[in-house]
């Protein structure tokens, strides 16, 4: 009951979630214009006691079932984790799911997609920003973090400025000053991949280049950037957001990330589904999650495994996770784990593993 109490609160704030700020948008200005009517065709007390507490009970329905305080909205991430260059604000595109009824045994949910960027040292909201299944984050790029946009059969650009949202360059001020890279733009965005700044992405004419932010040219190494990409986050999504070293060593990652599931401590968990959701190869260290029972509402566990000396170093509590996620977002950055489990972003310092930041993806607020 406190729960849901807590999510009726919140139901009447604006939260970013484009439906849901239209509904409340909606219910406010009825209410607005009820109270102007009253008070300008002066209606008896009777009659307007009546006409607020139908609007009453009618608005709280209505944000109960379409402001999702009486449903389950459950969230998982669609990217990687994102930062500035200062690592204070991160920004992740996550999808919410909200289910419109069964038929025929089968389960429809409406996908809605949002990219939020939360401040890292306040615990609160930086921007939102509304988006759709055709958006996809790409990366840093050119001062800015570049958005794919999938127009039928073509790729368009954007440019977002991360401590604000705005639009550096919209996807028709891109087309216009960078016209041969959206020309070999195809509409997927797995064909792109950004390293170290620079862009490496397959034409649509089957040929590989590479855009530096001013000069697009052909390049043969993008095919062998984009193939190890594909290979690494397979198994370590959002890995390359987080490691900028060679790709050439991907063989290595996959193999190391194989060998910790091997290890006797971590073997132990492996009805639970563990995964390795980072590694640091130099160190010799990588994270692990597992599941703390095979039921899927159960709580997720994070470890930090040390390969030198074969033990589990520290453990950490991370909450529920998503089913169709299957592991949490993780982004490591120099003093702390950004890591979004749910519908919850957390920071987690390295060295005390307090807990600096606990963010609220649902409502976009800090979790009180």
């Amino acid at each position: 009951m406190e729960q849901f109490l807590q999510r009726y609160t919140y139901s009447w704030r604006l939260n970013g979630w484009l439906m849901h700020d239209i509904f409340l948008c909606i219910v406010l200005g009825l209410g607005f214009l009820l109270l102007l009517f009253i008070v300008i065709k002066r209606k008896s007390l009777v009659i307007s006691s009546i006409l607020l507490v139908v609007f009453i009970v009618v608005s709280n329905l209505v944000m109960i079932v379409f402001g999702l305080a009486g449903r389950s909205f459950p969230i998982k991430s669609d990217s990687p984790i994102y930062t500035d260059d200062s690592q204070h604000i991160a920004v992740q595109m996550v999808q919410g799911s909200e289910n419109n009824g069964t038929s025929n045994g089968i389960t429809h949910l409406i996908a809605h997609y949002l990219i939020v960027a939360v401040n890292l040292e306040t615990g609160e909201k930086q921007w939102t920003k509304s988006a759709s299944h055709k958006d996809t984050l790409i990366g840093n790029f050119m001062g800015g973090l570049l958005v794919h946009h999938r127009d039928d059969e073509f790729g368009q650009l954007s440019l977002l400025d991360i401590a604000t949202g705005k639009e550096i360059l919209s996807e028709q001020e891109f087309r216009q000053q960078y016209q041969p890279l959206i020309d070999k733009l195809s509409n997927g965005a797995h064909q792109m991949v950004i390293l170290q700044n620079n862009l490496y992405l397959e034409g649509v004419d089957g040929k590989f280049y590479h855009f530096d932010g001013e000069t697009l040219s052909e390049n043969p190494k993008a095919q062998d950037f984009l193939t190890a990409r594909f290979f690494i986050e397979t198994g370590l999504p959002g890995y390359f957001a987080t490691h900028p070293q060679s790709v050439e060593d991907y063989q290595v990652i996959q193999d190391f990330s194989q060998a910790v599931l091997t290890e006797p401590a971590i073997q132990a968990y492996q009805n639970l589904e563990p995964k390795v959701i980072d590694v640091d190869i130099a160190k010799k260290t990588a994270l692990v999650s597992y599941r703390q029972t095979q039921r899927e509402s159960a709580d997720h566990m994070v470890l930090f495994y040390d390969m030198n000396n074969h033990q589990v170093l520290w453990e950490e509590n991370i909450g529920v996770i998503n089913p169709d996620q299957q592991q949490p977002g993780i982004r490591t950055l120099e003093e702390t784990y950004v890591i979004q489990a749910g519908d919850r972003l957390l920071v987690l310092d390295k060295e005390t593993k307090n807990r600096n930041v606990q963010y609220h993806l649902r409502w976009n607020r800090p979790i009180d």
